[in-house]
Protein backbone atom coordinates (compact mmCIF):
# COMPACT_ATOMS: atom_id res chain seq x y z
CA UNK A 1 0.00 0.00 0.00
CA UNK A 2 3.01 2.52 0.71
CA UNK A 3 4.43 1.61 -2.46
CA UNK A 4 1.41 2.68 -4.15
CA UNK A 5 0.94 5.88 -1.86
CA UNK A 6 4.61 6.68 -3.20
CA UNK A 7 3.78 6.56 -6.73
CA UNK A 8 0.66 8.38 -5.76
CA UNK A 9 2.30 11.27 -4.31
CA UNK A 10 4.96 11.16 -7.60
CA UNK A 11 2.81 11.44 -9.79
CA UNK A 12 1.07 14.12 -8.23
CA UNK A 13 4.15 16.40 -8.09
CA UNK A 14 4.97 15.39 -11.40
CA UNK A 15 1.50 16.88 -12.42
CA UNK A 16 1.67 19.83 -10.40
CA UNK A 17 5.65 20.89 -11.55
CA UNK A 18 4.23 20.58 -15.06
CA UNK A 19 1.15 22.84 -14.55
CA UNK A 20 3.42 25.45 -13.03
CA UNK A 21 6.01 24.88 -15.76
CA UNK A 22 3.26 25.05 -18.41
CA UNK A 23 1.90 28.53 -16.78
CA UNK A 24 5.38 30.08 -16.60
CA UNK A 25 5.34 29.17 -20.43
CA UNK A 26 1.91 30.84 -21.35
CA UNK A 27 1.83 34.07 -18.49
CA UNK A 28 4.21 36.96 -19.74
CA UNK A 29 5.88 38.93 -17.16
CA UNK A 30 3.74 42.19 -17.13
CA UNK A 31 5.62 44.40 -14.66
CA UNK A 32 6.31 47.79 -15.93
CA UNK A 33 5.02 51.00 -16.52
CA UNK A 34 2.57 50.73 -19.41
CA UNK A 35 1.37 54.04 -21.76
CA UNK A 36 -0.60 54.88 -24.34
CA UNK A 37 -2.12 57.88 -25.58
CA UNK A 38 -6.32 58.07 -26.51
CA UNK A 39 -9.68 59.51 -27.70
CA UNK A 40 -12.38 58.84 -24.95
CA UNK A 41 -16.04 59.44 -24.90
CA UNK A 42 -18.77 60.42 -22.52
CA UNK A 43 -21.88 60.95 -22.06
CA UNK A 44 -23.44 64.66 -21.55
CA UNK A 45 -23.51 66.20 -18.28
CA UNK A 46 -26.11 68.30 -19.12
CA UNK A 47 -28.84 66.28 -20.10
CA UNK A 48 -29.88 63.14 -21.37
CA UNK A 49 -29.91 62.94 -24.97
CA UNK A 50 -27.08 65.98 -25.73
CA UNK A 51 -24.16 65.29 -27.79
CA UNK A 52 -21.35 63.22 -25.91
CA UNK A 53 -18.29 64.51 -25.32
CA UNK A 54 -15.02 63.53 -26.90
CA UNK A 55 -11.66 63.95 -24.93
CA UNK A 56 -7.95 63.39 -25.35
CA UNK A 57 -6.17 61.67 -22.80
CA UNK A 58 -3.08 59.43 -21.40
CA UNK A 59 -2.81 56.29 -19.61
CA UNK A 60 -0.17 54.67 -17.50
CA UNK A 61 -0.82 51.40 -16.16
CA UNK A 62 2.34 50.29 -13.71
CA UNK A 63 2.53 47.17 -12.83
CA UNK A 64 4.73 46.63 -10.07
CA UNK A 65 4.15 43.32 -8.38
CA UNK A 66 3.20 39.76 -10.51
CA UNK A 67 2.34 36.92 -8.87
CA UNK A 68 1.71 34.10 -11.46
CA UNK A 69 -0.92 35.37 -13.46
CA UNK A 70 -1.95 38.05 -11.04
CA UNK A 71 -0.81 41.31 -11.13
CA UNK A 72 -1.10 44.77 -9.32
CA UNK A 73 -0.22 48.55 -9.37
CA UNK A 74 -1.22 51.98 -9.60
CA UNK A 75 -3.48 53.32 -12.66
CA UNK A 76 -2.90 56.68 -13.85
CA UNK A 77 -4.80 58.67 -15.84
CA UNK A 78 -5.07 62.49 -17.16
CA UNK A 79 -6.09 64.24 -20.03
CA UNK A 80 -3.30 66.28 -21.00
CA UNK A 81 0.29 66.61 -20.20
CA UNK A 82 -0.12 70.07 -17.95
CA UNK A 83 -2.86 67.86 -15.33
CA UNK A 84 -2.47 66.32 -12.62
CA UNK A 85 -2.81 62.42 -12.50
CA UNK A 86 -6.10 61.04 -11.28
CA UNK A 87 -4.40 57.55 -9.18
CA UNK A 88 -6.23 54.35 -8.83
CA UNK A 89 -5.43 50.67 -7.94
CA UNK A 90 -5.78 48.68 -10.47
CA UNK A 91 -5.57 44.65 -9.97
CA UNK A 92 -5.51 42.13 -13.21
CA UNK A 93 -5.08 38.78 -14.15
CA UNK A 94 -4.09 37.03 -17.19
CA UNK A 95 -5.77 34.19 -18.38
CA UNK A 96 -4.20 30.67 -17.94
CA UNK A 97 -5.50 29.65 -21.43
CA UNK A 98 -2.57 31.19 -23.05
CA UNK A 99 -4.53 33.68 -25.15
CA UNK A 100 -3.00 36.56 -23.89
CA UNK A 101 -6.33 38.02 -22.45
CA UNK A 102 -6.10 39.85 -19.43
CA UNK A 103 -8.89 41.09 -17.17
CA UNK A 104 -8.38 44.22 -15.04
CA UNK A 105 -10.39 46.13 -12.45
CA UNK A 106 -9.59 49.75 -11.24
CA UNK A 107 -10.30 51.08 -7.80
CA UNK A 108 -10.13 53.30 -4.80
CA UNK A 109 -9.75 52.74 -1.21
CA UNK A 110 -12.30 55.80 -1.20
CA UNK A 111 -15.72 53.97 -0.37
CA UNK A 112 -17.71 56.82 -2.02
CA UNK A 113 -15.52 55.81 -5.44
CA UNK A 114 -15.04 52.02 -4.82
CA UNK A 115 -14.51 50.40 -8.37
CA UNK A 116 -14.01 53.23 -11.18
CA UNK A 117 -13.99 50.83 -14.21
CA UNK A 118 -13.57 47.90 -15.82
CA UNK A 119 -11.10 46.62 -18.57
CA UNK A 120 -10.90 43.80 -20.91
CA UNK A 121 -7.42 43.47 -22.28
CA UNK A 122 -4.98 41.61 -24.47
CA UNK A 123 -1.55 41.02 -24.67
CA UNK A 124 -0.14 40.48 -28.13
CA UNK A 125 3.08 40.90 -29.34
CA UNK A 126 4.54 43.16 -26.34
CA UNK A 127 1.69 45.16 -26.49
CA UNK A 128 -1.45 45.16 -24.32
CA UNK A 129 -4.45 46.39 -26.42
CA UNK A 130 -7.14 47.58 -23.49
CA UNK A 131 -10.92 48.44 -23.38
CA UNK A 132 -11.72 50.97 -20.85
CA UNK A 133 -15.37 50.95 -19.37
CA UNK A 134 -15.80 53.45 -16.26
CA UNK A 135 -18.41 51.98 -13.84
CA UNK A 136 -19.09 55.71 -12.80
CA UNK A 137 -18.88 58.30 -16.05
CA UNK A 138 -20.25 56.06 -18.61
CA UNK A 139 -16.51 57.18 -20.48
CA UNK A 140 -14.83 54.59 -22.81
CA UNK A 141 -11.60 54.64 -24.70
CA UNK A 142 -10.06 51.74 -26.41
CA UNK A 143 -5.53 52.51 -26.02
CA UNK A 144 -2.57 50.37 -26.93
CA UNK A 145 -0.01 50.16 -24.21
CA UNK A 146 3.26 50.04 -24.64
CA UNK A 147 6.27 49.46 -22.25
CA UNK A 148 7.70 52.28 -21.09
CA UNK A 149 11.15 53.25 -22.34
CA UNK A 150 13.28 55.22 -19.78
Amino acid sequence: MTRYMTAGAAALATSLSLATASMAETTPDLRDAWSGTYTKVSPSRVATGDAPRFHQGEWVLDIQQQQDNLFWGPSMWRPDAGTDWRVFDATGTISLDGSGTIGIVESSADPQVGVNALVDARYQNGKIYADFRSLRRGTTYSVVLERQVN
